[in-house]
């Protein structure tokens, strides 16, 4: 399966431009218009929704959709090896009582969950029951499971995707936590046909901030981040020149 011609032109537009210039990077507006160019969408009316939840289902992806999904899923994956770096990040903000929590949320709760994910469809663990170290690698098993369709109890599974909100709400002092959280939480709606990218809220942003995000600052109030010029151009490079053409060179959408 070959890239549609139009995205294929943005693509190699904007590779030319980030092998112009180290210091280049991939606008919101240009994420939106590739991904606009991979196909219209089945999923985007604001009737769908709704009557697939009427039918208790989630609405039907196009092929183009489901190119999206596949797109943010190996994107959520690049950013994933980081999660124990994230935590360590985090670790240094720790009390005595955030050290306990973690104690006991390995010695306790990893045991049954990991039990639980063996006997159990996914869609029946709730989300205030995966431990810290698990929280990326359910949801991007969740999004697997929809874009395969092997999905038990769809209201169940709606439900739990929902509550993903809860779960790391703001950034500060878990910054890289937050976004690799937040990228797999990106693929999972991709899967099911929730998410609607814009401007302020393109394609990949998550991602990239778990991969090239700097954060600084003593505490909660004063918190900043940027992002490393040379890692922001790797990631760009890499998304456009690799994470696309993986989709459609492999055998992701039979």
């Amino acid at each position: 399966m070959q890239i549609p011609d139009s995205a294929k032109a943005l693509i190699d537009t904007e590779l030319q431009q980030l092998a112009k210039s180290s210091r280049y990077y991939l606008p919101p507006q240009g994420r939106l218009e590739i991904y606009a160019a991979l196909g219209p969408s089945s999923a985007h009316d604001d009737k769908v929704p709704e009557e697939a939840r009427k039918n208790n289902s989630f609405p039907p992806l196009s092929l183009a959709d489901r190119i999206r999904a596949q797109v943010a899923l190996i994107t959520a994956r690049k950013v994933l090896p980081l999660w124990e770096l994230a935590c360590q990040e985090t670790e240094s903000f720790f009390t005595k009582q955030d050290w306990q929590i973690k104690y006991d949320d390995q010695r306790n709760k990893e045991e049954v969950y990991l039990h639980r994910r063996k006997s159990r469809p996914i869609e029946t663990i709730s989300v205030y029951e995966v431990p810290r170290a698990f929280v990326p690698v359910h949801i991007l098993e969740m999004t697997e499971l929809a874009l395969a369709g092997e999905i038990h109890d769809y209201s169940a599974f709606r439900r739990e995707a929902n509550e993903w909100w809860q779960i790391y709400g703001r950034p500060e002092q878990v910054e890289r936590e937050f976004f690799i959280k937040w990228a797999a939480q990106d693929a999972l709606y991709e899967a099911i046909g929730w998410i609607k990218y814009n401007p302020e809220e393109p394609p990949a942003e998550n991602a990239l901030y778990a991969f090239a995000g700097v954060f600084k600052g003593e505490d909660w109030h004063n918190r900043k981040c940027t992002l490393d010029e040379k890692k922001q151009h790797e990631f760009w490079v890499w998304w456009l020149a690799e994470a696309i053409p993986q989709v459609f060179a492999e055998d992701y959408l039979s």
